[in-house]
C-alpha cells in the first residue's frame, strides 16, 4: 500500500479545506530562495503558475553574499542564481562558485594521482624504497621549479 504525505494548513479549527494530499514522488521545496520580500499581494497570492519553468522566471529566486570558507579559514562571499531545480544540484553550484570550482579542481587532481598510485607498480615500488623517494622527490621538485618557470 503506498504512503501518502499529508501537508495541511488550518486557518480554523474546524477547517477541512486546508488538507491536501502531497504525492511521494513529488519533492517539495519549501524555504525562501530569495533575499527580498515579494512586492505586491498579486506576489504573494495572486501568482498562478503552470510550470515550475513559471515560477523561477517570475520570482527568479538568488542568494547574494553567501559566505563560503577557504582553505586559509577566511570568509568569501559568492552570490547564487537559481534557474530550475536542477541549479540546486551539487554540480551546479560547484559551476556558479569560483571557490568550490577550484576546490573541486584540486580534489579531482588528487584523486587522480590517487589512481595513477594505484595503477602503476614500479611507482609504488618506489615509494617504498626510502632513497628511491627521495630521487622521485627530487625529480618532482624540478619538474615543479621547470613548470613555475614557464609561467
Amino acid at each position: 500500500m503506498a504512503r501518502k504525505t499529508v501537508i495541511s494548513k488550518v486557518l480554523d479549527v474546524e477547517a477541512q479545506d486546508g488538507i491536501i494530499e502531497f504525492p511521494q514522488n513529488r519533492a517539495l521545496y519549501a524555504d525562501q530562495f530569495t533575499d527580498e520580500a515579494p512586492q505586491s499581494d498579486e506576489d504573494r497570492e495572486g501568482f498562478k503558475a503552470k510550470s515550475m519553468k513559471d515560477v523561477f522566471e517570475h520570482f527568479q529566486p538568488s542568494k547574494k553574499g553567501i559566505a563560503l570558507e577557504n582553505e586559509e579559514g577566511g570568509a568569501v562571499y559568492e552570490d547564487f542564481d537559481f534557474k530550475s531545480i536542477k541549479d540546486f544540484e551539487d554540480e551546479q553550484l560547484i559551476d556558479q562558485s569560483a571557490l568550490l570550482g577550484a576546490a573541486k579542481d584540486k580534489i579531482d587532481a588528487y584523486n587522480s594521482v590517487i589512481r595513477q598510485l594505484e595503477k602503476n607498480k614500479s611507482l609504488r615500488n618506489a615509494l617504498k624504497d626510502e632513497a628511491a623517494r627521495g630521487n622521485l622527490k627530487d625529480a618532482l621538485k624540478a619538474l615543479l621549479a621547470e613548470l613555475e618557470e614557464a609561467e
